[in-house]
């Protein structure tokens, strides 16, 4: 039996779903997935953690737990501060797949108690950022760039419906529009910026933004002229809540430190367009959905919620602990539930892509250092456009600035199809 050794880093929600997603990878013959280590900062979480979802070992340090544990899948799914560091760790250690969450790095000036102007916090986080990638390609070990929503099953099907277009003249993607949004971030760490790196338009806005960056590298693959990717990025983040009497935030997570509001456009090299709005201010729960328009179709994606499943409930308090969608704050009256909503989100789909490329060494993963490298490129001159009033930043030099290994892209080929064909 081939043995897969995981181990996690974070004992908080990222950490949690993702010890409970490796127990929903689909069955691979003589695979044994050993959830073999987690840490944290605060040992006691690490033990109890341990206990809750059966890891064989809990320790206090990632640089300890890598060391020992020699995993073959390292998930790095702690506080956003330290995500730059510990990948340098799992990738010096040897660790052959680094699923690494969103964001890949912050400013570390945060963390060095600096202020400094968003064009200036630009251009050292890439740098920073180009310093993780190079430990991680010079390691020989693959990063998994964690945007759960590159791997919806819809987003898949885009991919499906590409591969049949193009070759018949058509597939161009012209307008992509996406929205994240609830009433405010699961980390305690959310609402501090040395912690955090930014609020709505960083933490929430990139969750549309990966799959409308990664069709465009896929649209660009197929179409053999290489990946199509960002040029120019409009922006506006804001704190609303902040600035409203008390009562109006009596069902919100008030931020009093980032933005709860950010909407990003950005201009592709070949004219297409897209815009994606995250924000804290949806009083009804979790609200994510995705639009691809075509040259040859419309294909809108609503992850949640939507409309197969509906319920009613006239008396809420007998649900008990269910959680119908996730941040809904009352299941009474009638909602409409996420039944295996680590599915519906993609997690499952994502942590078995680790899985596949832990089993094979020539694999790579989906969204990989390409996407996490354009992703943090549009997010951080967001910042700088909202500073500036929404004007359009260039990015050309950073998209331009990094070279990518083949290895390092994604491969349209490996997605499997999601629907039936005749």
């Amino acid at each position: 039996m081939k043995r897969i050794a995981v181990t996690i880093n974070g004992t908080g929600f990222a950490g949690s779903y993702t010890a409970a997603v490796y127990r929903m990878i689909p069955h691979k013959n003589e695979v044994l997935l050993d959830l073999a280590g987690v840490c944290s900062g605060r040992p006691e979480n690490a033990s109890a953690f341990a206990r809750r979802f059966g890891v064989s070992r809990s320790y206090e340090s990632h640089s300890e737990m890598v060391s020992a544990e020699r995993p073959n899948i390292d998930n790095i799914a702690c506080a956003n501060h330290v995500h730059g560091s510990y990948t340098i760790e799992a990738a010096t250690a040897g660790v052959p797949v680094i699923v690494l969450e969103k964001p890949p790095v912050i400013w570390p000036g945060y963390h060095e108690g600096r202020t400094a102007t968003a064009k200036v916090r630009k251009e050292e986080s890439m740098t920073y950022l180009a310093e993780v990638l190079d430990a991680v390609r010079e390691s020989g070990s693959r990063l998994l760039y964690a945007e759960d929503f590159v791997y919806l099953d819809g987003i898949s099907g885009v991919v499906q419906l590409l591969k049949q277009a193009i070759p018949r003249g058509k597939g161009k993607i012209l307008y992509q529009t996406g929205t994240c949004a609830h009433q405010g971030s699961h980390s305690p760490a959310y609402d501090t910026p040395h912690l955090s790196g930014g609020g709505a338009l960083f933490n929430k806005a990139c969750h549309p933004l990966g799959p409308v960056l990664y069709l465009k590298e896929i649209e660009g693959i197929l179409s053999g002229c290489g990946p199509i990717r960002p040029r120019r990025v409009s922006a506006l983040a804001f704190q609303v809540l902040k600035g409203q009497r008390r009562e109006s935030g009596e069902h919100f997570r008030v931020m009093q430190n980032v933005d709860d509001f950010g909407r990003v456009s950005v201009v592709f090299d070949d004219g297409s367009i897209a815009e994606v709005v995250g924000h804290d201010l949806s009083i009804s729960g979790i609200r994510s959905r995705l639009s691809v328009i075509t040259d040859h179709s419309q294909y809108d994606i609503r992850i949640n919620p939507n409309s197969s499943n509906e319920l009613f409930l006239p008396d809420g308090a007998v649900a008990g602990d269910i959680q119908f969608r996730e941040k809904l704050p009352t299941p009474e009256g009638t909602s409409y539930p996420s039944p295996r909503q680590f599915y519906a989100h993609g997690y499952v789909n994502e942590m078995n892509d680790a899985v596949l490329c832990a089993l094979d060494p020539s694999r790579s993963p989906q969204s990989g250092p390409m996407l996490a490298w354009d992703t943090m490129a549009v997010l951080t001159a967001a910042y700088e456009s909202s500073d500036a009033g929404g004007a359009f930043v260039d990015v050309t030099d950073l998209i331009c600035g990094r070279d990518f290994e083949s290895r390092e892209l994604p491969d349209p080929a490996v997605v499997e199809p999601v629907f039936q064909t005749t």
